[in-house]
This record gives C-alpha cells, structure tokens and sequence, in this order.
C-alpha cells in the first residue's frame, strides 16, 4: 500500500516496476506497481483481446484467478481456461 498524493504514487511505482519478478518479496509488495484491473479491461471488448488482458493480468501482474473473474463476473474456472489457452503455442 502507498500513501500520498496521486505525484508521489506514479513517482514511487515507477521505482518499483522492475521489482515484479523477484520471488524473495511477497506477493503483495511485489504487484504493488501494477494496474487495477479497472485499467486493464477499460475497453469492454470481448473475444481475443480480453482474453490477451486476462493472461496479462494472471501472468505478469499476477492476479489471482477469483479476482479476475469477480471483477468480469465469470467464473473463475474459465478465466483458468482461458489461461491455458493462451499459453499454448499459436499456429
């Protein structure tokens, strides 16, 4: 959690961004710099690129399944779906 104004918070994320893949931290300092989900899924479009933003949001901001799927109003065994479907290997 970060406190201050909205200056201070980019200022400090930025710091941070790099610190995202380093698995000594926890989890929830870790993430600290990453988007809401309201960011990541601001374009309400469906189909490919939503699926694109929910690996995103799994794999490189990691969050977690119930999340994600709370804030799509899915459930959370489609999202892992989706997951995996995105990481198989493209044609």
């Amino acid at each position: 959690m970060l406190l201050g104004d909205e200056k201070f918070v980019k200022g400090f994320k930025a710091l941070l961004s790099d610190k995202d893949q380093v698995k000594e931290i926890p989890r929830q300092q870790r993430h600290v710099a990453r988007p809401g989900l309201e960011e990541l899924f601001q374009k309400k479009g469906a189909g490919q690129q939503r699926n694109k933003n929910i690996y995103a949001a799994h794999m490189k901001y990691g969050y977690k399944l119930y999340e994600i799927a709370n804030y799509l109003k899915i459930h959370y065994t489609t999202v892992s779906k989706i997951i995996a479907k995105e990481e198989e290997p493209q044609d």
